[in-house]
């Protein structure tokens, strides 16, 4: 005798529990005897059966909470993510955090994010070990490559193997060793240009799905904009700064169109055939600074010095430097004209016009009015950006700098000092009188030398003088 199955009670009697029946399926037999299954007991087996099919439902839907649970966790930590990085102006820093977050949400155990240097190479700017050493990174350049190549991102599980890649899309390929590698797309204004590349990779076996694809090649887009927003910021600031330097050296226009690229300044010293250098400073001066508190003298400088620079930059000439009461400037570097040596005695004149106003207004003030002496010399130096990494000047040096320098010492106030080359690139346009060649440092004769008086009339001037002479922008408009 087989005892009988447990028995389910109901209001009808009892019956076996389903799924424990014999072969004969709704019945149960027992030494001969077969006890039919009523109605009653086949509906409270199917009301079991749909209770036992309940909690299934109930752990997939625990799975299923667990699943979203993670997923809100890996978009909340994405948009953390977002806000750490937007505030980040510091590249090498801003990179350092995108791979700590990423790790926070990516099973990566190696990271490396990767930027294009001037030649257009990729070179490793961020790198980090889940187990925090600092050992070197293996990539895969072929995978690098393709990816920069396709603009698509790749998730694979062996990232030794050779792949063949399908056109613009991701690839999922199946082996051993996990990597996810995105590329860094410029989403502003370098026209999807391939920034670097981010790059995760693991020892186990299929650690990436193409949820985490997705996620971070997000990642990638977001850290793409930052970077390029760090790159177009610090391009910014260099333009400010440059901008700023070219219109201290050269007049506004010609700044301009150094900046907007029409005229090229080459960095570094090059040979310059031809230039001429003015120099400048005030007479008595000395005497002056002993009579005048400090703060007096650096007023009066100021407006002096505005003056003659407007002027200077009026001729677009290049200031090379202030030398106490003294200014120093170029015409023929770094922008060159056929007409500089001319532009020079011009903007010379015109100083003396400008002095003439400014010595007025001094004397309405019941102070001291100013005099002063330029040289102006012609010939060719060399010119370029000089000084320390943290600090660099454009001036010039050479022999014609100097010659410069002692025909302005050689000016009496109110003259106008020029050396023979300077005068025979004038072209018979100014009045001139020829003084006692001077002895000058350097020289083993005396130089000829002239004293500009005043420009000629139109009708005194040679036809042919005007030949070389190109018109500045102040004339044109």
């Amino acid at each position: 005798y087989a005892p009988p199955p447990p028995l389910v009670a109901g209001p009808g009697g009892t019956a076996p529990l389903p799924g424990r029946s014999g072969a004969h399926g709704g019945s149960y037999v027992a030494q001969g005897t077969r006890i039919d299954v009523n109605d009653q007991a086949r509906q409270i087996g199917t009301q079991i059966a749909a209770v036992d099919k309940g909690f299934l439902a109930f752990d997939r839907l625990a799975n299923d909470m667990n699943q979203l649970r993670a997923d809100y966790e890996r978009l909340r930590l994405s948009h953390e993510l977002s806000r750490e990085i937007a505030a980040e102006r510091d590249t090498t820093k801003l990179l350092e955090k995108i791979l700590t977050s990423v790790f926070k949400f990516i099973r990566a155990d190696r990271g490396v994010i990767f930027l294009r240097n001037e030649g257009g190479e990729l070179t490793p700017q961020a790198m980090q070990r889940r187990d925090g050493t600092t050992a070197p990174i293996s990539v895969s350049s072929t995978i690098l490559n393709h990816v920069v190549h396709e603009r698509a991102a790749v998730l694979t599980h062996d990232a030794a193997m050779d792949f063949a890649a399908s056109k613009g899309k991701s690839m999922i390929l199946n082996r051993i060793s996990s990597a996810i590698v995105a590329p860094l797309v410029a989403p502003l204004q370098h026209n999807n240009e391939v920034l670097g590349v981010l790059w995760l990779d693991s020892e186990t076996l299929a650690q990436f799905q193409p949820k985490d694809l997705e996620l971070v090649t997000a990642i990638a887009y977001q850290a793409a904009m930052f970077i390029e927003i760090n790159i177009l910021g610090k391009k910014i600031e260099n333009e400010i700064v440059t901008r700023e330097q070219l219109r201290r050296l050269l007049s506004p226009n010609i700044a301009e169109r150094v900046l907007s690229g029409q005229l090229a300044v080459k960095q570094g010293g090059q040979h310059v055939e031809e230039c001429t250098v003015f120099n400048s400073d005030i007479r008595g001066f000395t005497r002056m600074a002993e009579s005048k508190k400090p703060e007096e003298l650096v007023v009066m400088l100021n407006e002096y010095f505005e003056r003659m620079v407007d002027t200077i930059f009026q001729f677009e000439g290049t200031l090379d430097k202030f030398m106490g009461d003294g200014i120093m400037a170029l015409w023929g570097a770094p922008v060159a004209h056929r007409d500089d040596a001319v532009r020079s005695v011009e903007c010379a004149l015109k100083m003396g016009e400008v002095l003439g106003e400014f010595n007025r207004e001094r004397l309405q003030r019941d102070e001291q009015p100013l005099a002063v002496g330029i040289g102006i010399h012609t010939g060719p130096l060399v010119a370029g950006y000089i000084g320390s990494s943290k600090a660099l000047s454009y001036t010039v040096i050479g022999d014609v700098a100097n010659t410069s320098a002692r025909l302005c010492s050689i000016a009496l106030a109110g003259q106008i000092v020029i050396s023979e080359t300077t005068y025979a690139q004038l072209g018979g346009r100014f009045e001139t009188e020829e003084l006692q060649p001077a002895k000058v440092k350097g020289k083993d004769k005396p130089i000829p030398i002239y004293n500009v008086i005043r420009s000629r009339p139109m009708a005194q001037v040679p036809a042919n003088a005007f030949a070389n002479v190109e018109p500045t922008n102040s004339a044109q408009e």
